[in-house]
C-alpha cells in the first residue's frame, strides 16, 4: 500500500496487492471503510447483516477501482494546491481520504467509484 501525505496529513492511498485474509485497510473512524478479502477456495465467510445505526459524517471520501485500462490522477491537498500525479492500472484501487482529484484516461478504462452518501450535488471544481 502506498500512502500519500500532504502536510503530514494522510490524503489517500493506492492499493496494488491484497494480503491474505480479511484485512481492514482504513481506520474504523473513517467515513468510508475499506476491507480487503483474499481467501482460498473453500473458505466460508459467515453470513451477516449490519444493525441499523445512525451514521453521520462531515466529509466525503472516494474510492476508485480500476477494472480495465490505465488512468493518471492529479491529486490536490485540502487547500486545493496540486500535490502529485499517480498512475493506476487494472486491478488497483485508490482511496481519496481528503483533498481533490482529477482523472486523465490514458488507456480505455473501466472504473468503479464508491463514495459515502447520501448523494449531494456539492462538487467544487479546482
Amino acid at each position: 500500500m502506498d500512502k500519500i501525505f500532504y502536510k503530514n496529513k494522510l490524503v489517500g492511498f493506492r492499493l496494488r496487492v491484497l494480503s491474505k485474509g480479511s484485512i481492514p485497510i482504513t481506520d474504523g473512524s473513517e467515513p468510508l471503510q475499506v476491507v480487503t478479502l483474499k481467501h482460498p477456495k473453500g473458505v466460508y465467510l459467515k453470513a451477516h447483516m449490519h444493525a441499523p445505526r445512525k451514521r453521520q459524517t462531515a466529509s466525503l471520501q472516494e474510492c476508485l477501482i480500476i477494472k480495465k485500462g490505465k488512468v493518471k490522477l492529479d491529486l490536490y491537498g485540502p487547500d486545493k494546491k496540486f500535490l502529485k500525479y499517480i498512475y493506476l492500472s487494472a486491478g488497483e484501487l485508490f482511496l481519496l481520504m481528503d483533498g481533490g482529484i482529477g482523472i486523465h484516461v490514458i488507456k480505455n478504462a473501466e472504473m468503479i467509484e464508491v463514495k459515502n452518501g447520501p448523494f449531494k450535488e456539492d462538487k467544487v471544481l479546482i
